[in-house]
């Protein structure tokens, strides 16, 4: 299944520019030739982990290529037009798509030894760092209001997750110990955000906010001192899954949802499973339950691995066959329906997405972007 998904990715990318489309033939005309920037790393992630280097190095050339952001010159934009490589949608950057796209270059410098990608990876990291506003040691979502006064966990976790991989990766020196400072400082204020999508008033509950204090993985927990020992910690963990579960879980399903049964009727729309969601919370499981094993928790440790082979096989089931490959929409709804009451309109089950198809691919081949540290040199 893991070839069929990058068979799908490698079809959708432009022949010419290599940047593959998000929502190839979506039913909403403005989506038609754009490729978000999150969804660009993430294939990238896919193409080095299969070791097609040209491909991930075109996406990886694209990024390093790309001057940092200055308040009049957004690069690094939300999202891109596939044909030539310009800016589209809102014209913004944003802190977690920054992140992926340092995680991939990252990722395709190790995989390929060049590292003029991993130097772009700290420069992004160091921008970040240095431009970015900052409240408490969180850091706000990009340079201009409204997002400059916005604090999002979400993008947060892939910061911290991109700051861990370039500190394991960096010799001791000032870089190092700057980023080491900043890893610091967002990892206290993730922990004062426990379960909330974003700083100040906004408590809304949101599925990746749960899966990315997993995704992080177990090692992050007992290297930041979160918790005494690794009983504890898995006591934490326990807890925070069946609050997953009970939040997030869609009735009669093995699916998650974007956000809980109160938000969704906010949104005024019926609970949906969200595809690129529900594989995020499988990877998750497939991640603790290694670690339940090392705690002598077989049993708990099967019961996440089937919680993850029954959402996976949910995922599977809403594929599309489409040109050589196999794709997975963004949800299984009949018809585009709002995320959150504030939130973007999600795609249908008939329209095949970028997002979900790599993270199937994650899923299929136990491949955690976050978990797998990059060896030191």
């Amino acid at each position: 299944m893991a070839q069929i998904l990058y068979r799908y990715l490698h079809a959708a990318c432009d022949p010419v520019t290599g940047l593959p489309e998000s929502f190839p033939h979506s039913g909403d005309p403005e989506l038609h030739g754009v490729a978000f920037t999150y969804d660009l790393a993430l294939t990238a992630l896919v193409f080095s982990h299969q070791r097609s280097l040209e491909e991930s190095g075109r996406i990886a050339e694209f990024f390093r290529s790309m001057p940092l952001p200055t308040p009049a010159t957004p690069d690094f934009n939300t999202a891109y037009d596939t044909h030539h490589c310009l800016p589209a949608l809102e014209q913004a950057c944003h802190l977690g798509p920054m992140a992926w796209a340092a995680i991939a270059l990252m990722r395709h410098g190790e995989a390929s030894r060049q590292g003029l990608y991993l130097q772009k990876a700290l420069a992004i990291l160091e921008w970040a760092h240095s431009h970015l506003p900052h409240c408490e040691g969180g850091v706000a979502m990009g340079l201009a209001a409204p997002w400059s006064e916005r604090f999002s966990v979400e993008n947060n976790w892939a910061y911290y997750a991109a700051l861990r991989l370039a500190t394991r990766r960096l010799l001791d020196g000032p870089v190092r110990e700057r980023l080491l400072e900043e890893r610091r400082g967002v990892w206290e204020w993730l922990s004062r955000h426990a379960g909330r999508r974003g700083g100040g008033a906004d408590a809304t509950k949101a599925l990746d906010v749960y899966t990315n204090a997993l995704l992080i993985g177990p090692e992050a927990y007992l290297e930041e001192g979160a918790w005494p020992d690794a009983h504890a910690l898995g006591a934490w963990a326990a807890r925070w899954i069946e609050e997953l579960e009970a939040l997030f879980r869609v009735p009669g399903s093995a699916g998650y949802d974007y956000t809980d049964a109160v938000e969704a009727a906010r949104a005024d729309r019926p609970r949906v499973t969200w595809l690129e969601g529900t594989e995020q919370v499988a990877l998750a499981y497939q991640t603790w339950a290694r670690f339940f094993e090392t705690l002598k928790e077989s049993g708990y440790a099967q019961r996440l691995l089937r919680r993850a082979a029954l959402a996976h096989a949910a995922v599977i089931r809403s594929s599309l066959l489409v040109g050589p490959g196999v794709a997975i929409p963004n949800t299984d709804a009949p018809e585009p329906c709002r995320s959150f009451s504030d939130g973007w309109i999600a795609r249908p089950w008939s329209e095949a997405a970028l997002n979900g198809t790599t993270w199937a691919y994650f899923v299929e081949t136990g491949f955690n972007p976050f978990l797998h540290d990059l060896p030191r040199s």
